[in-house]
């Protein structure tokens, strides 16, 4: 508050600096400084007239006659010069009266003018008014707007765009159930042709239920997908959804296309690159590394600096405990450190035995590849859930210490039961 009245004091100022020098300014000093300008003009007349004289350029008469004029010129500037400063005696106090009324007029018209066509006391109160906007801001709140809206739907029912508005709210007020209901009414009302609307109903379909998904989602989806196939949210809820549920196939399929309709360089698309890159290390095919930049694609998915070959069965005294559908991976890890597979591979029991191959293009990340290692680990398991961390039932063998330069064939026998 201080500050803006330190301004507003000096922007008056500099206006009164500008206004009252004239008004106050001395004319009888500009008077008298006139006046012996002309007597100096008029001696040098005098001195050049009688040097005529004394020259023999005119004659005595013709110098009497002379010096008379210039005598009574003087006489007449001086008398209007007097005249001059008797009017402006009272022009000078006039002026220092309106200097006077300036200095106080000014200020206060400025503030009125203000008060009037301004920011009013808000404005000059910056502070208080910061407090009362904000108070406003605060009365009008999510759930004052939310009655509006369900307010002008209870009077028009049949609009299409404000059920999608009032879906959208709950859906941002995580009230989902009631948001998937506004949706239903919003498809019906014509949303169904909007690949948002879908997309964005499928979403709130899996939150109200425990961000768990179903066939019906992706129904919805690929329903928004018909309309636009394209649709980059669609896409990347379709693979999530087929991701959750193991069906990696879908999964690489949605987020491949994905991939293509985003923008180089994105984020989201590196982001895609990554999953893309897991689901094919699921599956057991040679990944893309897409995310990272171009020379270093190009050297991982032609690396062969280390690969082990060999084969995996299953014993037969704990066959039964398996199921032809249970995922087997197969996988190289670093015998000391971290024990994130350095490339893996996916199958099923029913593909045992099978053989394999591991090499850098199964690598889950691009800083833990097999050829960034000399002595690794390779294990098999049977995965009753499908998922790669080992849980109690699940089956497994290992190989010993193997030296990769060796190049020698690796026999996995899944032998043993995890407690």
């Amino acid at each position: 508050m201080l500050v803006f009245w330190m301004i507003v004091i000096v922007f008056m100022l500099i206006a009164l600096g500008l206004i009252l020098p004239p008004l106050l300014r001395n004319k009888e000093h500009k008077t008298a400084k006139r006046q012996e300008i002309n007597i100096s003009v008029y001696q040098d007349q005098l001195e050049e007239l009688e040097n005529d004289l004394a020259n023999g350029t005119i004659s005595d008469k013709q110098y009497a006659e002379a010096k008379l004029d210039i005598e009574k010129n003087l006489l007449d500037d001086v008398d209007s010069e007097d005249a001059e400063k008797t009017g402006p005696a009272s022009g000078q106090k006039l002026g220092k009266v309106m200097a006077g009324v300036m200095v106080v007029l000014i200020p206060a018209i400025s503030v009125g003018l203000y008060g009037q066509w301004g920011a009013g006391e808000a404005g000059l109160d910056p502070q208080n008014a910061v407090a009362e906007v904000n108070t406003d801001q605060h009365e009008l709140s999510l759930d004052d707007m939310l009655a509006q809206l369900e307010g002008r739907l209870q009077a028009n029912p049949n609009d299409g765009e404000g059920w999608y508005m009032l879906a959208r709210t709950y859906q941002f007020m995580q009230r989902y159930d009631d948001s998937v209901e506004a949706f239903e009414r919003a498809i019906k009302l014509g949303g169904g042709q909007s690949a948002d609307v879908l997309a964005s109903y499928a979403d709130v379909r899996a939150m109200a239920n425990g961000r768990i998904t179903d066939d019906r989602t992706i129904e919805i989806l690929e329903q928004a997908l018909q309309i636009d196939p394209k649709h980059t949210k669609s896409l990347w809820l379709a693979g999530t959804t087929a991701y959750q549920t193991q069906e990696f196939k879908s999964a690489l399929k949605y987020w491949e296309r994905l991939y293509d309709a985003l923008p180089e360089g994105g984020e989201d698309r590196a982001q895609i690159a990554v999953n893309i890159n897991e689901v094919k290390s699921l599956m057991g095919t040679p990944i893309m590394l897409q995310s990272a930049p171009v020379g270093e694609q190009e050297d991982k998915l032609v690396a062969t600096t280390a690969r082990i070959t060999g084969s995996v069965g299953l014993a037969n005294e704990i066959s039964a405990k398996a199921s032809p559908e249970d995922t087997v991976f197969v996988f190289a890890r670093a015998v000391q450190g971290s024990r994130m597979p350095l490339a893996i591979v996916r199958k099923q029991v029913k593909d045992l035995p099978f053989e394999f191959v591991l090499d850098d293009s199964q690598a889950m990340s691009p800083q833990m590849k097999l050829s960034s290692h000399t002595n690794v680990i390779v294990g098999a398991r049977v995965s009753k859930s499908g998922d790669a961390i080992p849980q109690a039932g699940d089956l497994e063998g290992f190989s010993g210490e193997l030296i990769l330069s060796s190049n020698v064939p690796v026999a996995l026998v899944i032998d043993t039961v995890i407690n």
